[in-house]
């Protein structure tokens, strides 16, 4: 339903800013009332001869909803009889203004961008010469945004592509002594682009250029200026440095990431902002996590499941399902990892039942990366019961789910992962090769890890390059042993 005709009235009865505000608050009571997502409003201006519509954008939610991304000034000028083209981009924007209203209902927002992002794209490639420079900005970023979620979500580099093009572009056109938070804006947006192109890729040039352009942010936003900004720089800065350090044999930039995390949460309080501080939450429990695994003790991933926790004390499946679901599947891989070195199977049961609550939010269809990397976690902690079971019905499972997961994680779209799904079913069929008598699941098991040690070597990622080499040894020795076995019986 488009309601239109109702006035939100800033009252001159303080400074500017606390008028703006209290206007703000009475927009969001009628979004809350409607259960709407984001609310268009403006005025009408006449300049000589010409009528121009002012427009703003109001999310639900008074913070960004756990977005990454810097919207900037969402207010765009536009003339009274402007065309489809124009009202397309209208439109884009307010999807890009949306808090997580709209994933309530379960509407993916990449779902309502897809039929109009090919036409903005168009319109923010060639903006017409009537809009001014900062106008121009607007638009681009809002492709910039939406073809960056789009990209996110459904798996589609493509589209992460454009979005990193059309920001670079902003950053080239912005002049950072006259507008320091658009240039600032324009690096963290680019390096929160490049920061999920690169989890996708084998190499760590686009992680190591989304660091570089998050600290070039954090030159302008600073944490006494802008907190708010400064708050979203760091734990965007954290989110890329964890990635980069499962790479890495080394810890330190995990231990930078978690000090980014921490930052971060000095300035987004659970009060003020409870879904950025959950989001962060989620972030360090990541880079804990990462660092627990690598660690002797259970320390560090004690305090990523406490993290995870306390994230989904706000990121709850009915608020943000698509948060809820990331968590879930975070807090799983934290309590595989816990359980792996306990003697009972209390966690793992725990992870495996986590696992399969966030497969319920990520299918296929819509977000098949994640539910493959889901699909992958669950495979594991499958493969560890099964490894403390007689049987061999978990193992099997977990065979099963680590197939699954390859059938997304392809070598040629996400190769890195694609050969951590490798190494990690090559492990599953060796556990079921020892039980079995001949050695066809061991060749198997051969094979999947020479297919990852491959990958991995070419990307330069140390650490898994390590455990893969003690893998195929392994496995190379019992299945000449099975063989030799084999054929003395003959």
């Amino acid at each position: 339903m488009f309601e239109h005709g109702k006035v939100l009235r800033i009252e001159e009865i303080g400074t500017v800013a606390d008028n703006e505000a209290s206007a703000h608050r009475r927009g969001r009571e009628w979004l809350t009332e409607r259960n709407a997502d984001v609310l268009v409003h403006g005025s009408v201006r006449e300049t000589g001869a010409k009528t121009v519509l002012r427009l703003s954008f109001l999310a639900r939610q008074e913070s960004a909803g756990e977005r990454p991304y810097a919207l900037v000034d969402t207010t765009l000028e536009l003339p009274a009889e402007f065309g489809a083209d124009l009202g397309t981009v209208v439109y884009m924007l307010a999807l890009t203004s949306v808090a997580p209203a709209a994933e309530k209902e379960g509407h993916f927002i990449a779902d309502l961008m897809r039929p109009v992002i090919g036409k903005v794209e168009r319109f923010a490639n060639a903006p017409p010469d009537w809009l001014d420079t900062g106008q121009q900005y607007l638009v681009r970023n809002a492709f910039a945004i939406a073809a960056a979620r789009l990209g996110e979500q459904a798996g589609e580099a493509e589209w992460l592509e454009a979005g990193a093009r059309c920001f670079r572009a902003n950053l080239s056109k912005t002049n950072r002594t006259t507008n320091p938070d658009g240039w600032a804006a324009a690096q963290n947006n680019l390096g929160t682009a490049l920061n999920a192109l690169g989890e996708q890729e084998s190499g760590t040039a686009r992680l190591e250029e989304a660091v570089a352009a998050f600290r070039a942010a954090l030159e302008e936003y600073t944490r006494e200026r802008v907190p708010l900004d400064w708050a979203i720089a760091k734990n965007n800065l954290g989110a890329a440095l964890s990635i980069l350090g499962t790479r890495e044999s080394g810890a330190a930039r995990l231990e930078e990431a978690v000090a980014a995390c921490r930052d971060a949460l000095e300035e987004r309080k659970r009060e003020r902002v409870p879904l950025d501080w959950a989001m962060t939450q989620n972030n360090l429990g990541n880079a804990l996590s990462i660092l627990g695994e690598r660690e002797s003790g259970t320390v560090r991933l004690a305090e990523a499941v406490a993290a995870y926790r306390a994230a989904l004390e706000e990121r709850t499946r009915e608020r943000i399902p698509l948060g809820w679901a990331t968590t879930q599947n975070n807090l799983g891989a934290a309590l595989s990892a816990l359980g792996r070195r306990e003697s009972g199977t209390a966690r793992l049961e725990e992870a495996v039942v986590a696992f399969r609550a966030a497969l319920e939010e990520y299918t296929r269809e819509r977000m098949p990366l994640r539910w493959a990397a889901t699909q992958n976690n669950l495979g594991t902690a499958l493969r560890i019961l099964g490894e403390r079971e007689s049987g061999k019905a978990r193992l099997e499972e977990a065979v099963a789910a680590y197939r699954s997961a390859l059938e997304e994680r392809t070598r040629e779209r996400v190769p890195l992962n694609w050969a951590t799904t490798q190494n990690n079913l090559g492990t599953a069929l060796e556990i079921l090769g020892e039980r079995e008598s001949g050695a066809a699941r061991l060749a198997e098991t051969v094979a999947a890890y020479r297919a990852a040690l491959a990958v991995f070597e070419a990307a330069g990622a140390s650490y898994f390059v390590e455990g893969t080499t003690r893998n195929l040894e392994r496995a190379e020795g019992l299945l000449a042993a099975r063989q030799r076995g084999e054929s003395e019986s003959e």
